[in-house]
This record gives structure tokens, C-alpha cells and sequence, in this order.
């Protein structure tokens, strides 16, 4: 899964480009991919000295309304709400693309993730085939929510809907992500390839499912 983040100002700010959130105060939530992405998005535009951030709500609705209120300079949203957002006359200032990844426990079996990489392979195929069709899903997903039943398919920026099949993670990838984290003081010790990834299992997965095809 291919996630899009964008750092979002609201309509009466100053910020015109990541540089100048330069010590602004920036709503992060930590511990998700959307943070991760709005530290990879601010550290490429400043010293990590003049990063200044906030823990922020997990709900990207909370955390659009506290930027509407003014209780921070900018955020970090995804789809829907980079749409709500741009509608409301927000400003994206910086966007970024990233791997949404799921964790498994040791009790998984071979079978079962097969079937799962079957079932994603499947369903970008799908997605891809027809973008426009499958962003209602983010409307129907947000149900109560105004802002979002207020869309359209046609609000959506398509080019932000990004989908790529399945692969094993590159050690290479892995091992710079964790060290980058490590980095934050979000991690700790050194990457450990056997202990992170089960590559036997992941082979064997990625093989049954190739060999029975996503259908």
C-alpha cells in the first residue's frame, strides 16, 4: 500500500513552503506513519535543531479541526482529508508518498499470508483499473463526517492515489528505515534482518500466492 501525506497549512497562514515552518509548531501523530512522513518532510527542509512538533490526535478529522482552529501552524493529513482540506481552502506545502505496511506475528501461517497477498494484489488491480470508481470507498469510510459526505469523486486529485502490487521489503529499505527511526530515539539497538523480517516464510508466501494467482 502506497500512502500519500501532506503537510497542510490552513487558508490565513504565512507558510508558503516547508522552510517556513522553521520553528512553528507542527501536529504530529506519533507513533504513525503520517508523523514518520511529516519529520522525513520537515528534516529536508531544516536543521533537525528548528523542527518543532506536537503529539496530535490519531484522528485525521481532530486534527484538521484543530488546524482550522489555529491550535498549531500545520499537519500532516492523508485522503480524504488532503481533499476536505484543499476544499476549505487549505494549502498543501509539501507531499510525500510511503509504504503503508502491516506487521504479522510468528503464528501466521504461509497459507494465510498468501491468501492476503492474493486478496492486495487483486484489489490494486482493480483500484488501478478504475481509480475515480474506488474513491467513494474513503466517502462511505467516513460516514458522520460532513466535510467528507460534502465530496465528490471529482474533487479527488487522482495523481495522489497510488497503488503498487505486492514485494518483499528490500533489506536495504528496511535496514535505513529502522536506523532512521533509531535516529529519532524511536527505536532502539542495531537492525537485525533475521529477527524483523522472516524471510523464509516470506518467500514461500510470495510463491504460493504466484503460483495460484490473484485471480
Amino acid at each position: 500500500m502506497i500512502v500519500c501525506g501532506a503537510l497542510v497549512v490552513p487558508p490565513t497562514s504565512t507558510v508558503f513552503t516547508p522552510q517556513d515552518l522553521a520553528h512553528k509548531l507542527v501536529a504530529l501523530d506519533y507513533g504513525n506513519g503520517t508523523a514518520y512522513a511529516g519529520l522525513q518532510m520537515l528534516e529536508g527542509a531544516m536543521p533537525r535543531e528548528a523542527i518543532t512538533t506536537r503529539a496530535a490526535a490519531t484522528s485525521p478529522a481532530e486534527r484538521f479541526a484543530g488546524l482550522m482552529r489555529g491550535d498549531f501552524e500545520a499537519t500532516v493529513l492523508q485522503e480524504p482529508w488532503i481533499t476536505v482540506a484543499e476544499k476549505a481552502g487549505c494549502r498543501l506545502v509539501s507531499t510525500t508518498f510511503f509504504h503503508g505496511t502491516w506487521v504479522a506475528t510468528d503464528q501466521v501461517s504461509v497459507e494465510a499470508y498468501a491468501a492476503l497477498l492474493r486478496a492486495l494484489t487483486r484489489a490494486v488491480r482493480r483500484i488501478n483499473a478504475d481509480k475515480r470508481r474506488y474513491v467513494s470507498y474513503f466517502i462511505r469510510d467516513w460516514a458522520g463526517h460532513p466535510e467528507v459526505a460534502a465530496l465528490r469523486p471529482d474533487d479527488f486529485n487522482l495523481s495522489r492515489i497510488q497503488l503498487k502490487e505486492p514485494t518483499p521489503i528490500p533489506e536495504s529499505e528496511a535496514r535505513w528505515a529502522w536506523e532512521w527511526m533509531a535516529s529519532w530515539g524511536l527505536l532502539h539497538g542495531p537492525f537485525d534482518v533475521s529477527s524483523q523480517i522472516n524471510r523464509r516464510l516470506e518467500r514461500e508466501a510470495h510463491e504460493l500466492a504466484a503460483a495460484l494467482g490473484a485471480g
